[in-house]
This record gives structure tokens, sequence and C-alpha cells, in this order.
């Protein structure tokens, strides 16, 4: 490490951002598919549920499978998308947070899928849909909500995991490309 990347920040902030997002896979993972428990894990579960009632009003249209279907869709996709972006752009300690987002908003969403057959997830409001009830049901998956939901928190782990894994790389190239520019 030299002396005028650390005064650039480059490699001080994706260090920083790769602790914060260590601390944060952490909390995530060892939740487990139970409600997100703690300040940092609720505010960050009320951040996907916004996105995740946008949802089923966005998908709306195409129909009511699709409308209960489309909120967890669109909680996933929006930082799917964003991480897309970012890859494009060739952002690659912007896309690992995304890419964070997407696993940790994945595991959201497992804890709901893994609560389709027991209901015991506390809703917006009395009389409401339980989406992943309807969705599993229809399928005649709802036998299998709690496998589904631990398949999903796998995959969402997976995903937090990458992250981890593309800002310390990112972090990594930095280096490397700083030292090589000294040596020329």
């Amino acid at each position: 490490m030299t002396a005028d990347l650390l005064r650039s920040g480059a490699l001080a902030g994706r260090l920083v951002g790769l602790a914060v997002l260590t601390v944060l896979t952490a909390l995530v993972l060892a939740n487990g598919l139970a409600m997100p428990a703690g300040a940092m894990l609720s505010f960050m579960h009320l951040i996907d549920l916004v996105f995740h009632e946008a949802g089923h009003v966005i998908f709306g249209f195409f129909g009511r499978f699709i409308a209960v279907l489309g909120g967890s869709l669109n909680q996933v996709l929006i930082p799917v998308v964003c991480t897309a972006v970012f890859l494009r752009r060739k952002e690659f300690g912007s896309a690992a947070v995304t890419l964070f987002w997407t696993g940790q908003s994945l595991v959201d969403v497992a804890i709901y899928v893994a609560d389709g057959r027991a209901m015991a997830l506390p809703l917006l409001a009395d009389g409401v849909t339980h989406d992943w009830n309807f969705i599993l049901g229809h399928l005649g998956l709802l036998h299998a909500a709690e496998s589904l939901g631990r398949l999903t928190f796998g995959l969402g782990a997976l995903a937090m995991l990458a992250a981890l894994g593309l800002l310390g790389w990112d972090a990594w190239t930095r280096v490397l490309s700083s030292e090589t520019r000294n040596r020329a």
C-alpha cells in the first residue's frame, strides 16, 4: 500500500465499506429465518418493505397472481437492476453494495417464504393476503414452504458473500494498479 493511494482514499473507503458489509452480512446471517431483530436489520427490512409494497401496485396490472408475486419480485429486482447498471459501468464498489442489498432482500423474502404455511409473521394489516401462502398454495407447494425459504435464504447468503468478494477484489485490484503505476 502506497502513501498516495491511502491519501486518495480509494483503498481506505473500500476497506471501510468491506468492514461495514462484513458486519451487516454477519448480522443478517445470524438472524436466520426470523423477523429482523435490532435497529439496523429492522431499518433494512423497512427499506425492502417500501419496494415490496410498490411491487404489488406495479405488477397489479397483470392479474392477481402476478400482483401478489410482484411484491417479492420487485423487492429483489430493484437491487438486481442497480447491480447490473453498476457492473456495466465498471463501478465495482457500488455494485458490491447493491449486490449485498440483493442478498439481504432475498433473505428478507426467504423469511416470508418460509412462513407461507405457518402464517405466523405479522402482516401490515389484519385480513390482508399472506403473499407466500397464496403463491405456494396456487402452485401446490405449500408443504415445501420451509424448504423453499431455506433455499431462498441460501441464495441471499451467497449473494452477500459474493458482494464481499467483489468489494475485496476491487480493493485488491486498486492496490495492484497503484503499485504498477508507481513502478513505471
